[in-house]
């Protein structure tokens, strides 16, 4: 699948170093080299959302959407937070906007 890395996804791989960094770039790896989203490891359609995904990377969190196309599908990543980060009222919010 192809995939897009948006701003905010961004910046915030550029503050990651060592294991961490690796591990991120390795999963992006594995969701160009996936045919779908079933094959992506650790990754979860998240409830009450169209295309909202999470993909669990340690103790980070990546959230992206889905959007299938006829000819492709396209991953496009939008946030990179901690755990602790990712299920707050402000993180379902934005999660909310890019689902719309």
């Amino acid at each position: 699948m192809k995939y897009i890395l948006s701003k905010d996804f961004a910046k915030s791989l550029q503050k990651l170093n060592g294991k961490e960094l690796r591990s991120v770039l390795a999963v992006i790896d594995e969701v160009e080299a996936a045919d779908s989203v079933e094959k992506i490891t650790d990754c979860k359609k998240l409830v009450n959302y169209n295309n909202v995904y999470r993909i669990r990377i340690g103790n980070k969190r990546a959230f992206f959407t889905l959007h299938i196309e006829i000819t492709n599908d396209k991953v496009i990543f939008h946030f990179l937070v901690s755990r602790g980060q990712a299920y707050t009222k402000a993180m379902n919010k934005e999660l909310r906007r890019i689902d719309s």
